[in-house]
């Protein structure tokens, strides 16, 4: 039953008519702003939703008995309803999207302890926004080619994926954590941008792509803390990538590209990773299995020598392992998350074999011609060799005298070091 109140108009009148209260299951059909009065329990489906509805929850919560829907939306194509403060527990999917095409948005909603938290039509749009997403079986499962933007929300302790898609669907993950999943966000292809993606059983994230004859799917994933994942922090199935300032940790692989789909039509995936912090992964920090090569440079892969390779110049280098094909000189010899790389790893001064070092560790890089010693020698390579182009392109690393420029009065600084030991 749905309780409300008949507000009478005139031309003059300015004052909204009050919202309709609503104390147990029932279908809104009506456009209208509804408020729930109560607690409701439901056996079977609780709440239906039409076009043009809001639903405000009040902080009160819908309960069922572990099956039918929970909340419902009887949407057309392009039409919207929308939610607010609810609680919503224990069905056999929280909320539902049946019909293709339609639009809803989820503001401050708990879905909590169902076989799906959030099921959605093929090519709608869902919208959740300060909102939790825990202990269901699947967190989210969107409809093929949905359109998803999660932000400022938490999806936790789902045990199957935070986010799951069969035929791929467009997910956007904007400040938000996904913890302890049986597996975190599977989508076609999307933009990640300053999450938590840690913890969970299998993978982080996890790019299908798109597979369309003239597009396969990218994905934009920057600023990022993925890790501890028992899967791959980030896998690209077949979409490309663009991914940049993120910390990508103690993963079972960093990044995978596991060339489900190498090309399909006109297309072929692309893949940047630049600036990010690579390192402690269990298995590799970058592993290619694609026929596509991966630009990867300017990342740091947990010691300034670099990741583990057949490429890399340093004779034991101490990274993450690289496995495929995978471009990643120069690296950053610094932590990069957070500030600029120092990005000259595999490189060298004027004719010298090796990389500066930094051997105190204060970010000054005083081992010029990189043979593991602080002497005179470097004196006379950082004057033979300050126009260096090295040099010139990162002059915090050989600022000496610490005034904003690199000349010979940072010889003179340097030199000054050396008689000091």
């Amino acid at each position: 039953m749905v309780a409300g109140t008949v507000v009478g108009l005139s031309s003059i009148s300015t004052t909204a008519a009050a919202p309709t209260e609503v104390d147990r299951c029932a279908s809104l059909t009506e456009p209208g702003e509804y408020v729930l009065t109560a607690d409701l329990d439901a056996e079977g489906d609780c709440l239906t939703l039409g076009p043009g509805v809001t639903l405000d929850g009040n902080g009160h919560a819908i309960s069922g008995d572990g099956s039918g829907i929970g909340l419902s939306f009887d949407l057309g194509r392009d039409e919207s309803a929308a939610v607010r403060d609810l609680r919503i527990t224990n069905f056999g999917a929280g909320t539902s999207v049946g019909s293709p095409g339609g639009e809803i948005a989820l503001e401050a909603v708990s879905v909590t302890d169902s076989s799906v938290g959030i099921r959605g039509g093929p090519k709608g749009r869902i919208a959740v926004r300060d909102s939790v997403v825990s202990d269901n079986g699947v967190g989210v499962g969107p409809g093929e080619g949905t359109r998803l933007s999660i932000t400022e929300s938490t999806l936790s302790g789902n045990s199957d994926a935070a986010v799951s898609t069969d035929l791929g669907h467009v997910t956007e993950l904007r400040r938000s954590t996904v913890r302890e999943n049986g597996a975190g966000v599977a989508t076609g292809e999307g933009t990640f941008v300053d999450n938590t993606v840690a913890d969970n059983d299998g993978f982080g994230l996890r790019l299908i792509g798109l597979v369309a004859p003239t597009d396969l799917g990218s994905a934009t994933v920057v600023g990022n803390d993925i890790r501890n994942n028992a899967g791959p922090g980030i896998e690209f199935a077949s979409s490309g990538g663009d991914v940049r300032g993120n910390a990508i940790v103690g993963n079972r692989t960093g990044i995978l590209l596991s060339g489900v789909a190498d090309g399909f039509g006109d297309s072929v995936p692309e893949y940047a990773f630049t600036g990010n912090d690579i390192a402690g992964n269990d298995e590799f920090g970058v592993r290619n299995a694609s026929e596509q090569t991966a630009v990867a440079s300017c990342n740091y892969w947990g010691d300034p020598t670099g990741p583990a390779a057949e490429e890399t110049p340093a004779e034991a280098p101490k990274g993450d392992e690289v496995d495929g094909g995978v471009e990643f000189v120069p690296w950053s010899v610094e932590p990069v998350r957070g500030g600029d790389p120092v990005c000259f790893g595999g490189q060298a001064i004027g004719d010298f074999e090796s990389q500066p070092t930094d051997p105190d560790g204060d970010g000054r890089y005083e081992d010029v011609d990189g043979d593991g010693d602080v002497d005179a020698d470097d004196v006379e390579a950082m004057f033979a060799n300050r126009d260096d182009e090295l040099v010139r392109s990162h002059p915090d690393a050989f600022d000496f005298n610490g005034d904003g420029d690199v000349d010979a009065l940072d010889v003179r600084a340097l030199f000054n070091e050396v008689l000091d030991r």
